[in-house]
């Protein structure tokens, strides 16, 4: 756990913390809610896979890039990787659309306070599915 713990406070050194306004801003057709970019983290134990216990750091940018790392842990084996894509907002709505994937990842987001943000799902990997909540957490870089 300790390596783990060094991994989690590591990586966001290497990840470049943007500044960002107040407001959304748009580019082209899609809405970038500004309240989302930075640096963010989050977990989840059994909600997607019985047995799998999920930790993640994410960066979105505001230019509407994302990049983040998964380490999860199931009978004692832990795995990491790393996603890239792209991501919006539209009507309330948060869209995710991962470089490796053809499907887009839809939730409806609420910012709970500058620090948290709540995701429940409307559909992943392509299908209907609106089972899985979970929350972010602002990770504050000095």
């Amino acid at each position: 756990m300790n390596k783990m713990r060094k991994a989690f406070l590591i990586i966001p050194i290497f990840l470049v913390t943007l500044s960002f306004s107040i407001f959304s801003f748009t580019s082209g057709d899609k809405q970038y809610d500004s309240k989302l970019v930075g640096i963010w983290k989050g977990f989840e134990v059994e909600k997607q896979i019985e047995g799998v216990e999920k930790h993640w750091i994410q960066q979105r940018f505001k230019n509407g890039t994302y990049v983040i790392m998964f380490t999860s842990k199931q009978d004692c084996e832990i795995e990491t990787f790393t996603e890239k894509g792209k991501w919006w907002t539209k009507d309330g709505k948060f869209y995710e659309l991962s470089d490796s994937s053809k499907n887009i990842d839809i939730y409806n987001y609420e910012v709970k306070n500058p620090q948290v943000v709540e995701f429940k799902s409307i559909q992943l990997s392509g299908e209907k599915n609106d089972t899985y909540i979970f929350s972010d957490y602002r990770v504050e870089v000095d």
